[in-house]
């Protein structure tokens, strides 16, 4: 609410005091006390062993003014600037003379006796909080990390933890209205994250590996695509001896990098993975018990460690070049040639023996099934994977009685292709749910057959099943929030509340049981 000239006059006689200079009384009889406040949490000053709280410096604007100037502490503040801000630039008319009454204000209940003399200064044009008689927590925050940046490893984590208990609350605890604020509280908490994930990777340095994944597993929370706290969580229980479960935390970055941001994990992350693998080859049995639903990896084993050779055949040079570029980046991966045409890759299948082929399924000079028949017959154990946009019925029986491992969308998920190159095998063919989408919608119906949905099961909201509906279309987290018009953590939202109703972990779980129970044939509110 905007407070009035009239309401400013209830607390200040004399509301331009800070116009003039001090009287004698102020400049000889008062004596400047340096002042400690505190603006993490609620806003708090104690002036000696006064204490004053938020609620007594003079009202909500007066407050606000104090707090403006405590965020530029020691840099003048203009008079303009803070109208602006307090009246998110629509100031009464009399903006100026309501200003200078609520810092007449503040300085009697900061500096009684003082004047223009303590903390709070006039300057040219506006004000200013004195840097050198403030105690501010929000200073001995910047402080500390200045500090950590300069010191050796353990001294660093020390102050950084410091850092991290000081900031413990949130920015501008009083302020929980004011637009302003709430920028700077974001901006606040934005820093405060970055701070949690230098000092995790802190911990793991100094030999902390359980706080790191603390630190970590706090951070994703808030900020699943938050790479340096994946990274800082691997490690963490890498160096903890806990590879199991670093695989596991590996497989679920994947999986939400590639969903929510379409990219791979970084350098860091998959040299850990890499360690990991070779850590856990030497047990098959311990690694058999890698069967974590939050995961995408199945069991890991030693025959993960050999790298698998890969012939890409596809007529689009610069969708090949992206994904041999790719696959050159994953340690257990090597592309070792790319062909345009059905003929030439036929060829270069015959001569290097790939481990796989990933097949476009229209070539300039053929259908890949063809290519595909062609490769089998004279390297049987060879898997094929096939890309396509379109497939038909027949297409899909002819590949599985041909042996054909997958068939994939063309522009569907990279961690998705790279999964299935690692472990799809002849024999039980892998058709991607938006192909199978596809084929269902293409296939036509006399009518439209609504499944009595399974009785006592989950409810779903009619947002959720546009959600889920999407899913099973096959479109990743940002693509639904897109096509819904809604934020991305809007959409995130309504995914985690698909996931705890259905009791799944994945989006493809969700579709397949959101299916078994018939919910995906429920008509549409919209």
């Amino acid at each position: 609410m905007v407070q009035t000239v009239a309401e400013a006059t209830r607390w200040s006689r004399g509301a331009h005091d800070d116009e003039f200079p001090p009287t004698a009384k102020e400049g000889a009889g008062g004596t400047a006390t340096r002042l400690s406040i505190s603006i993490l949490g609620p806003l708090k000053v104690r002036r000696g062993s006064v204490v004053i709280g938020s609620h007594e410096l003079g009202g909500p604007k007066p407050r606000q003014v104090l707090e403006i100037l405590l965020l530029k502490l020691g840099t003048p503040v203009s008079k303009n600037h803070l109208i602006d801000v307090l009246w998110n630039g629509q100031p009464p008319a009399e903006a100026l003379s309501t200003l200078e009454s609520y810092v007449s204000v503040l300085r009697r209940h900061l500096q009684p006796g003082s004047g223009k003399g303590g903390a709070l200064r006039t300057v040219t044009g506006g004000y200013m909080m004195e840097r050198s008689m403030v105690d501010l927590d929000l200073d001995r925050f910047d402080d500390l990390l200045k500090q950590a940046g300069h010191a050796n490893p353990d001294e660093s984590y020390k102050m950084l933890e410091k850092a991290l208990e000081i900031a413990s609350v949130p920015l501008l605890g009083d302020e929980l209205l004011a637009g302003w604020a709430e920028e700077e509280r974001a901006l606040h908490a934005a820093r405060v994250a970055g701070i949690k994930a230098r000092a995790a990777e802190a911990a793991v340095s100094v030999g902390q590996p359980e706080r790191a994944v603390a630190l970590a597993s706090e951070l994703l929370l808030d900020d699943p695509i938050n790479e340096r706290a994946w990274t800082a969580l691997v490690l963490g229980l890498e160096e903890s001896g806990q590879y199991m479960e670093a695989l596991r935390a590996y497989g679920r970055c994947r999986r939400v990098m590639d969903q929510e941001i379409g990219c791979l994990p970084g350098r860091a992350l998959r040299d850990a993975h890499a360690r990991l693998l070779q850590a856990t080859a030497a047990s098959d049995d311990e690694a058999a018990d890698l069967s974590d639903a939050d995961s995408p990896l199945p069991p890991v084993s030693s025959q993960s460690m050999r790298e698998i050779s890969i012939l890409t055949i596809d007529d689009h040079s610069t969708f090949t070049e992206l994904l041999t570029a790719a696959l050159d980046r994953e340690p257990d991966l090597r592309s070792v040639a790319s062909a345009t045409t059905a003929k030439s890759g036929v060829e270069q299948s015959m001569a290097l023996k790939p481990d796989v082929v990933i097949m476009d399924y229209h070539l300039p000079d053929g259908d890949g099934l063809t290519a595909a028949a062609r490769i089998l017959a004279d390297a049987p154990q060879t898997r094929i994977v096939m890309l396509t946009g379109d497939p038909t019925p027949d297409a899909l029986r002819t590949a599985a009685s041909m042996g054909i491992c997958a068939f994939l969308p063309k522009g569907g998920s990279l961690s998705t292709l790279l999964d299935t190159l690692r472990y799809a095998r002849a024999g039980n063919m892998v058709v991607h749910p938006s192909l199978v989408a596809q084929l269902g919608m293409s296939t036509p119906k006399p009518a439209p057959v609504v499944r009595e949905v399974e009785p006592g099961g989950p409810v779903l909201t009619p947002r959720e099943l546009d959600v889920l509906r999407l899913m099973a279309g096959g479109h990743g987290s940002k693509e639904v929030a897109s096509k819904l018009d809604i934020s991305l953590n809007t959409c995130r939202g309504y995914v985690k509340a698909i996931f705890a109703k259905l009791g799944t972990h994945s989006q493809l779980e969700s579709v397949m049981e959101a299916s078994r129970r018939g919910m995906l044939e429920q008509p549409s509110d919209g």
